[in-house]
């Protein structure tokens, strides 16, 4: 699995060697439960992993593929310790509702508030003649859609959004067309190559690069459907700023989500309170990581990240005057 290297100050480091150490012999193996291949929260994934190595000298740190709704269920299982997210799929996962109807997970704690990401971007291939998303529904286009691997929040969030046209993926093989559920690098391809007319999902790397060699046009979220989306899912209601990419050609209203890092909540205190910490100290590593997270601030990350923080976490925070 390629790493993704960083550089980490000195001072940080000798910051991290003064914190309480953990027991003597103590091996502490960490999983990471990152994003599909060719998105940002692989290369998140990444950056979290150099971290917590240094955070926690000696410590085996694995970082695998995964999804916002899988990553809180591998999580609270233990079949992994930290893992990325978003604060309105922790809130339904703690208290058993959406995605985890009746199946509460009551082992997952937050640990921090990244950045809101957009979601759901509807875009076709310019030689499409479809020109809104209600269209599709009025004309029952057999529409070959792509979106992100089942598990992630953006095919859930695809999905909730094309029911507020009344648009279910079944529908759509219904009337002859095909929902597919890929990485980034995978959609990108199939686009490029003729095999799939339109990407519902965020823009991530892999999809930036398919819009450079690809031109592509965006179908616009109505304004109503996004009022809907906040009512029932709590999705952000946000603005694409004009020349954002060049498909946004005027200031466009749109859906975001608040991106959050979870923890084990059986996770040592001391593992989480180093990890954030080291998260904190270095906010460059997570800027740098993908331009969703330029906005990354560590004195409001305990913020916005819908549900209890992990005890470590929240000391850290305590500590460093953030939370008062």
């Amino acid at each position: 699995m390629k790493r993704v290297r960083i550089g980490i100050a000195l001072c940080l480091v000798e910051m991290l060697c003064a914190a309480t150490p953990l027991a003597a012999g103590e091996k502490v193996f960490l999983t990471i439960a990152s994003g599909p291949t060719g998105g940002d929260w692989y290369t998140m994934g990444g950056t979290i992993g150099e971290l917590a190595k240094a955070a926690v000298p000696g410590a085996t740190v694995t970082v695998t593929t995964g999804g916002a709704v899988g990553n809180l269920s591998v999580v609270d299982s233990g079949k992994a310790d930290i893992g990325i997210s978003m604060a309105s799929l922790f809130n339904e996962a703690r208290t058993g509702a959406g995605e985890f109807q009746g199946k509460p997970k009551e082992n997952v704690r937050a640990m921090a508030y990244l950045a809101n990401i957009f979601m759901s971007f509807f875009l076709v291939t310019d030689e499409s003649p479809i020109r809104s998303i209600e269209e599709i529904r009025e004309k029952q286009i057999p529409i070959r859609l792509l979106t992100s691997t089942k598990a992630s929040s953006p095919a859930v969030a695809a999905e909730r959004m094309l029911l507020e046209y009344g648009i279910a993926f079944d529908d759509i093989v219904k009337w002859g067309g095909k929902v597919g559920y890929v990485s980034y690098a995978e959609a990108s391809n199939l686009i490029k190559d003729g095999h799939a007319d339109a990407w519902v999902g965020p823009m991530v790397s892999g999809i930036v690069e398919l819009t450079t060699t690809k031109k592509m046009r965006l179908l616009p979220i109505q304004p109503a459907a996004l009022d809907k989306l906040q009512e029932k899912y709590q999705y952000v209601k946000a603005n694409l700023s004009k020349g954002m990419y060049y498909f946004v050609g005027a200031d466009t209203p749109h859906m975001a989500e608040s991106v959050i890092l979870i923890a084990r909540k059986g996770l040592a205190d001391d593992v989480v309170y180093r990890m954030t910490k080291a998260i904190s100290s270095d906010p460059d590593a997570i800027r740098r990581a993908s331009k969703t997270y330029q906005s990354y601030n560590p004195a409001q990350a305990w913020r916005n990240v819908g549900g209890p923080l992990h005890p470590g976490a929240e000391r850290f925070y305590r500590e460093a005057g953030h939370m008062k």
